[in-house]
């Protein structure tokens, strides 16, 4: 499973993200990696440098092999939570999908 990252201009850190969210999938995806081709991630700050509650948004899109893409989105306060919440929502929704 190829795992693609893309980031918006307002947050930094972006390998350290690419890191993360390969970590945070490959637990979360067990035994479903195999039966994908890619996972797109988007991650953003909604607000740029106004700050906010919960201005992180991370939306995944799975590409699993002959099937229609699975995406999910989350938001959170920061990046990584908004990384794990995304993974574990497109983990339920490829349960259902998958099934």
């Amino acid at each position: 499973m190829q795992v693609i990252l893309h980031n918006d201009d307002a947050l930094h850190g972006f390998d350290s993200a690419r890191s993360f969210a390969e970590e945070v999938l490959g637990r979360a995806l067990k035994g479903k990696a195999e039966r994908l081709s890619r996972v797109e991630v988007w991650v953003a700050d909604e607000n740029a440098h106004k700050g906010g509650a919960d201005d992180k948004r991370c939306s995944m899109e799975a590409h699993p092999r002959g099937r229609r893409p699975v995406g999910v989105k989350h938001h959170a306060a920061d990046v990584a939570t908004a990384i794990r919440g995304a993974a574990d929502k497109l983990a339920r929704a490829l349960e259902r999908d998958l099934a």
